[in-house]
């Protein structure tokens, strides 16, 4: 039988079908119709694509059973896999490599599906994504690429590209591709964010303010994480443009709330929060509630550019055990995590998070110190551009308060020229001027 992007799936069953279709349905395009894989193949055990779907969900969810869940369905993947299709083989073969942490095969694996068979559009969003949390743009875009030509009339596969060629600083490019995806159905959440991507990049504030609010009412059936990042970005323009009242307003109705134990919708609460504060703005004790929820986190030390974000909401909100527990973790992995990323830990996240620590404490020399040598290798620990700019802030306003003007001055005329002037940077250098006695 076929699935809906015309690839062979081994099964006689038409429910495995419609749990593979619902299930990619809502990866590609960040929905929540997900939980019907694991019935799907309890239904029908040997079939080992939609077993590899079920073991690739427990990798999702973030309860305490995930891997228990994860293994049980990715050995039954296994057990199925010798009466399955070559592409089920290779797809089946790279989740197990990436629940081994063995990064390197899993996307050797996606990369020969991406070539081999373009159809596989699950596969390819799946390489984007662990591409995308390695900080490599290239891979990003190269994937995109090579499954484009089967799916010109995919919206989601328009959107995967659009956001490759963001990150690859391809802007004009990126958005037209965002645009065509998201003419070719209105709901594709992940064109919306890309073309986002392009505008902030290039300082179009009152523009990126009504593309996104126009789109919005198309999110609120998204899940928990695309939801509350798409009102990231939103609330990022007005905080750019220094509406604050707005932007603070989002962080209260949108941004944080939707579910306050996931951790994307911490990384966007926690990111929104730390610019606020970084812009002047009060945010009063909202820090309190998004570290209760970090420090009840049995999940870290899983990626090195979340764990950075946990660091600073626990030293925030005063969580001193959760915070050291979540500190030597990560010494822990800074020495003992695969070769493939073990300095991506070492070098960058380690020392990042120590620094940001010094930061939340007024102690910005030891910050300026500890973070030098990792803040121009911030790519290595993944997230995008706009998200990994928080910690160039960080530094700037280090640099700025330990009154280094012959460092931090250049950097903030180098953001001025990048794009269109935004108010939030031209307040910036006005009050680094001021403070080195400069008109």
């Amino acid at each position: 039988m076929k699935d809906a992007f015309g690839n062979d799936v081994t099964t006689q069953s038409a429910g495995t079908i419609d749990a593979v279709d619902r299930f990619s349905s809502s990866l590609l395009g960040n929905g929540t119709d997900f939980g019907i894989v694991f019935e799907a193949s309890d239904a029908d055990p040997d079939c080992g694509l939609v077993a590899a779907l079920g073991g690739l969900l427990g990798l999702f969810i973030e309860t305490a059973d995930r891997l228990d869940l994860a293994d049980r369905y990715l050995d039954r993947a296994l057990a199925a896999a010798l009466q399955a299709t070559e592409r089920e083989q290779l797809f089946i073969e790279a989740l197990v490599a990436a629940r081994q942490n063995n990064l390197p095969k899993a996307l050797s694996c996606h990369r020969r599906l991406a070539e081999k068979y373009p159809r596989d559009l699950l596969s390819a969003k799946i390489a984007q994504t662990l591409y995308f949390n390695l900080g490599d743009d290239e891979g990003m875009l190269w994937v995109a690429d090579q499954i484009i030509d089967a799916h010109r009339d995919t919206a989601y596969a328009h959107g995967m590209r659009a956001f490759g060629l963001e990150q690859m600083s391809r802007l004009e490019e990126a958005e037209e591709e965002g645009r065509r995806a998201t003419e070719m159905l209105r709901c594709e959440p992940w064109a919306h964010h890309a073309v986002a991507h392009v505008m902030i990049t290039q300082g179009r504030l009152d523009e990126g303010v009504k593309w996104m609010e126009d789109l919005s009412p198309e999110w609120d059936g998204c899940n928990s994480f695309m939801y509350t990042h798409n009102w990231w970005h939103l609330a990022l323009f007005h905080l750019e443009n220094e509406n604050f009242e707005g932007a603070v307003a989002m962080y209260d109705s949108h941004v944080w709330g939707r579910d306050k134990t996931f951790s994307q919708d911490q990384i966007n609460a926690v990111s929104l929060l730390w610019r606020l504060e970084l812009a002047g703005v009060d945010v009063g004790d909202r820090w309190i509630d998004v570290a209760d929820y970090v420090a009840a986190r049995s999940l870290v030390n899983d990626q090195p550019f979340l764990d950075m974000h946990y660091v600073y909401a626990l030293a925030k909100g005063g969580q001193v055990e959760a915070l050291a527990e979540l500190m030597a973790g990560m010494e822990e992995t800074a020495v003992c995590d695969p070769d493939f990323t073990r300095g991506n830990w070492r070098d960058v996240a380690l020392p990042a998070s120590q620094s940001f620590v010094a930061f939340s404490k007024g102690d910005y020399k030891s910050t300026i110190r500890l973070l030098g040598p990792a803040h121009n290798h911030m790519q290595k620990i993944g997230g995008s551009h706009a998200q990994r700019d928080l910690f160039e802030q960080v530094w700037i306003h280090s640099l700025l308060q330990e009154n280094e003007f012959s460092t931090v001055l250049p950097l903030i005329k180098e953001r001025l020229a990048f794009r269109k002037p935004v108010k939030l940077d031209q307040s910036l250098m006005a009050s680094a001027q001021a403070r080195a006695g400069l008109d």
